[in-house]
């Protein structure tokens, strides 16, 4: 009975457990793809701060190219990773608690200057 019991236990504690996933080697790793997704998040709010202000539109498509290329990547290595990613969202959550972390420290910076 106490073997039976510890059975039980022993599965459900190993069925709660966090799974590891194994990253491919053609996808960009955590530690690659955040300042890739900070970048892209400022051209967001430079995209949307500039169709306010000025009578050129730009958006991020715009930026895109400058960094992807300031970051060594080609559009699809990012999009690929992207879509890795979006099917393991329990790393993606990791990845833009980064990210955030990353642009409050970039949005410190700036209201210190």
């Amino acid at each position: 009975m106490f073997v039976g019991f510890s059975i039980v236990v022993g599965l459900t504690f190993s069925s709660c457990s966090k799974k590891t996933v194994d990253v491919p080697g053609d996808i960009l790793t955590k530690e690659e793809l955040v300042p890739v997704l900070v970048d892209i998040h400022l051209a967001q709010a430079a995209a949307g701060i500039s169709q306010l202000n000025d009578s050129m539109r730009y958006s991020v498509n715009d930026y895109s190219a400058s960094i992807f290329k300031l970051h060594h990547l080609s559009r699809e290595k990012y999009d690929s990773s992207l879509e890795f990613y979006t099917a393991h969202p329990e790393l993606l959550e990791e990845i833009y608690a980064e990210v955030i972390n990353e642009l409050s420290k970039k949005q410190g910076e700036a209201e210190r200057k």
